[in-house]
């Protein structure tokens, strides 16, 4: 799946959240937390990490 597909329930999310704070829905306090804590998850979810060459399949040990 494309990454912005993946990303828009995030975005949605963090839209929503904002909005609720500024209608007073949620304490302003909480939602400026969560507005600026969600896109640290979500960058920390979606990211794509390589993995270490050392563990993949097939790999020979140098040393």
């Amino acid at each position: 799946m494309q990454q912005i597909l993946r990303a828009l329930p995030w975005a949605i999310a963090i839209l929503l959240i904002a909005l609720a704070g500024a209608a007073d829905i949620i304490p302003a306090a909480t939602a400026s937390s969560l507005v600026t804590v969600l896109p640290l998850v979500m960058v920390a979810t979606l990211a794509r990490t390589a993995r270490c060459a050392l563990r993949q399949e097939g790999a020979r040990h140098v040393g």
